[in-house]
C-alpha cells in the first residue's frame, strides 16, 4: 500500500526536525524554501538523486528497514514506482509526495 503525504505533512516533518531520508528526484532543491535551522534540516536529510539511481544507491543492507524515507519526483509517478520496490524489499516507512513537485508548489503557494 502506497503511503502518500502532502506539502503540509512534509513541512511538519521539517519544522519539527523529524529525522528522515529525503530522496529528491525533482531536480529542485527544497532547502531554498526554508531559513535558519529548518534549511539546515532539509540540507542534512535531502539527497538530490536521479530516479534511475535511487534503488542502486539506497536499496542496500546498511539502510535500516524502518528508516523513514520520503520520495519526491516531478509528478509523483516515479516516486510511486520506487516506493513499491522499497516496500517489496521490506521497508516499512516509505512515503511518496502526492502529486510530486508540481503539487508541492501548488500547496506551498496556498499556505
Amino acid at each position: 500500500m502506497l503511503n502518500q503525504i502532502n506539502y503540509f505533512q512534509l513541512d511538519n516533518l521539517v519544522r519539527n526536525r523529524v529525522p528522515f531520508l529525503f530522496l529528491n528526484m525533482s531536480g529542485q532543491d527544497l532547502s531554498s524554501g526554508y531559513t535558519s535551522v529548518y534549511k539546515m534540516h532539509v540540507e542534512n536529510n535531502q539527497k538530490m538523486v536521479a530516479h534511475d539511481m535511487v534503488l542502486k544507491e539506497y536499496l542496500n543492507p546498511t539502510l535500516s528497514k524502518d528508516t523513514a524515507i520520503v520520495l519526491l519526483c516531478a509528478d509523483g509517478s516515479k516516486s510511486a514506482e520506487i516506493a513499491t520496490e522499497f516496500e517489496k524489499s521490506g521497508y516499512t516507512n516509505v512515503y511518496v509526495m502526492d502529486g510530486g513537485y508540481q503539487q508541492l508548489v501548488t500547496e506551498r503557494s496556498q499556505a
